[in-house]
C-alpha cells in the first residue's frame, strides 16, 4: 500500500483504464485492427507516467509537476478516437437505433431540422465555437484549480478523467458514429462558418473518429464541469453557463450527435459523476 501512495488518482485510473481495454485487446485479439499497436501504446503512455513519477519525486521543479498533474488528462485526446479500434467486437454500429429513436420522439432529424432551420454563416460559426470551447472549458478547470487550490485541483480533475474512462468504456461496447458519419453526404453538410467552423474540421480531421456517439461525453462533461464551477468557483458559473448551454445545442447543429445521445449524456453526466467519486475515494483511501 506504501507504493501506491508515490502515485496521483489520476495515474491509478489511467493504469486500471488502460489494464482494463488491454484485457479486452487481448480478449478479442483477431476482432481489432492493429491490436499490437494499441498495445504498445499502452506501455509507452505507462512508461512515461512512472518516469513523470519518479522525476518529479526527485525534484522539485514546478513545470515537471504541472506536467505530471497535466499529462493523464491529455491523454483523453488520445483514448478517444483509439476506442473506435475496439468499438465493434460485441455489437455492429447501432446508429440506426438512434435514428429510429430521433424519429419517434419529434418526428424528424432534429440535426438535420436544426441546421435548415438557422442555415446561417454567423450561427454555423457561433456553434462550432461552442463546440470548440468544451476543451476551453476542461483547460480552464485544470489550470484554474491548479493555481488556486493545489489538493481541490487533484480531486476535480479525477472527476473530469475518470468520467471520460467511463464514458469510453460505453462507447467500446455501444458502437455508434454519428450523424457526421452515418448520414448520406448530402444530409450530413453543416453551413459553412468562418475561422471555428474551419478550426473544427481541422482538429476533426485529426483525431475525430466512427465512434463516441452515444451518450455525448460533450454534454456529460461539460455538465460536470460546469457543476465543479458552480460548487467550487460559484462567482464564474455565469460566464460559463450561456457557453454550456450553446455547446449542447452545437452538438446536434454540427451533426455530431442525436438527441437521443444529447439526452443521454444529460442522463449520464450525474451517473459518472457519482461513480467517480466513489472510486477516487478508494483511490485516496488507499
Amino acid at each position: 500500500m506504501m507504493f501506491f501512495k508515490k502515485y496521483k488518482a489520476t495515474e491509478l485510473v489511467s493504469f486500471a483504464y488502460m489494464a482494463l481495454t488491454a484485457i479486452y485487446i487481448l480478449a478479442f485479439f483477431p476482432k481489432i485492427e492493429n491490436p499490437l499497436s494499441l498495445l504498445a501504446a499502452r506501455a509507452l503512455v505507462t512508461g512515461i507516467m512512472l518516469l513523470l513519477v519518479f522525476a518529479s519525486i526527485k525534484n522539485e521543479n514546478k513545470a515537471l509537476k504541472f506536467i505530471r498533474y497535466a499529462f493523464p488528462v491529455a491523454m483523453i485526446v488520445y483514448w478517444y478516437p483509439e476506442t473506435y479500434y475496439m468499438n465493434e467486437c460485441l455489437f455492429s454500429n447501432l446508429d440506426h437505433l438512434c435514428v429510429k429513436a430521433d424519429e419517434w420522439l419529434l418526428g424528424c432529424q432534429p440535426s438535420i431540422e436544426f441546421c435548415r432551420l438557422l442555415p446561417f454563416r454567423w450561427f454555423s460559426e457561433l456553434m462550432s465555437f461552442a463546440y470548440f470551447s468544451y476543451y476551453l472549458i476542461i483547460i480552464f478547470i485544470a489550470v484554474y484549480f491548479y493555481v488556486t487550490d493545489r489538493k481541490k485541483a487533484d480531486t476535480l480533475l479525477f472527476i473530469i478523467l475518470c468520467s471520460f474512462f467511463i464514458h469510453y468504456i460505453v462507447f467500446i461496447v455501444l458502437p455508434v458514429a454519428g450523424p457526421q458519419f452515418y448520414f448520406s453526404e448530402s444530409l450530413k453538410s453543416v453551413p459553412d462558418g468562418y475561422l471555428f467552423r474551419h478550426l473544427l474540421i481541422f482538429i476533426q480531421s485529426l483525431g475525430e473518429k466512427p465512434t463516441g456517439a452515444f451518450p455525448s461525453s460533450h454534454v456529460s462533461i461539460s455538465l460536470i464541469c460546469i457543476a465543479i464551477i458552480y460548487k467550487n468557483a460559484r462567482k464564474l458559473f455565469l460566464y460559463f453557463l450561456p457557453l454550456v448551454i450553446l455547446l449542447i445545442l452545437s452538438t446536434i447543429y454540427i451533426k455530431a450527435h442525436y438527441l437521443v445521445d444529447v439526452i443521454g449524456g444529460i442522463i449520464f453526466a450525474p451517473m459518472s459523476c457519482f461513480v467517480s467519486k466513489k472510486i477516487e475515494c478508494y483511490f485516496t483511501f488507499r
